[in-house]
């Protein structure tokens, strides 16, 4: 199956980056929602139901660029090119830096941290969620300190080119000891992506995972 599958998406071409339209909705199995505010070029800004907006890279695999936390706030430098993964049309790697600064409040002093993150893509495999079934590409990053280069976080993804974003999302954070795992129950575009139909669809993906704890 995978080699059949490695030979659909070479027939198709290489995958560019995803793009995204406004309204853009895509609900996770842990109630999580990623609406389309703004298509900005190379920057998305999203929002959830709840909260104030932030700011991405259209290539997922970048860290949160800026966003706000009640009075805090935070904003990212990349160093490097993470972009040359893409377009998709084997299996590749890329290492790049990400600074971080973020303030408790506007006044507050920055605090500033540096990490080195290490990605790759791999062989397109079907993957079966709440969704759907799609054809879809693992992405895995791995964080490392930039003093000490031991391995802080994991981030795993799986991109479905035919839908043009991820369909299920890992986290592994190893200083915390935590571990999240996430899965795509529903994407929504246009008149179907009501705000009624996407807290309703929330709810409900909130309420099975309870129902499976």
């Amino acid at each position: 199956m995978p080699a059949l599958l490695a030979a659909a998406l070479s027939l198709a071409g290489p995958v560019p980056l995803p793009r995204y339209n406004p309204g853009d909705a895509f609900v996770f199995s842990d109630g999580r929602v990623e609406r389309v505010v703004a298509d900005e070029g190379d920057h998305v800004v999203w929002r959830g139901l709840r909260g104030p907006s932030y700011r991405r890279s259209r290539n997922f695999i970048v860290p949160v660029l800026r966003w706000r936390s009640g009075r805090g706030l935070g904003a990212r430098k990349v160093r490097g090119d993470p972009d040359r993964l893409w377009p998709i049309e084997k299996p590749r790697s890329v290492r790049f830096r990400v600074i971080t600064e973020t303030r408790k409040h506007p006044r507050a002093a920055r605090r500033r941290s540096v990490a080195m993150w290490v990605c790759k893509s791999s062989k397109p495999r079907s993957f079966a969620v709440p969704a759907g079934t799609f054809e879809a590409i693992p992405f895995l990053c791995d964080r490392y300190s930039t003093t000490t280069m031991r391995l802080i976080e994991r981030r795993e993804w799986d991109y479905a080119p035919a839908l043009g974003h991820y369909i299920r999302r890992v986290r592994h954070h190893y200083l915390r000891g935590t571990f999240s795992s996430i899965e795509l129950v529903a994407a929504l575009s246009g008149p179907a992506a009501t705000e009624a139909r996407i807290k309703a669809l929330s709810r409900k993906a909130r309420a099975d995972r309870l129902a499976e704890r």
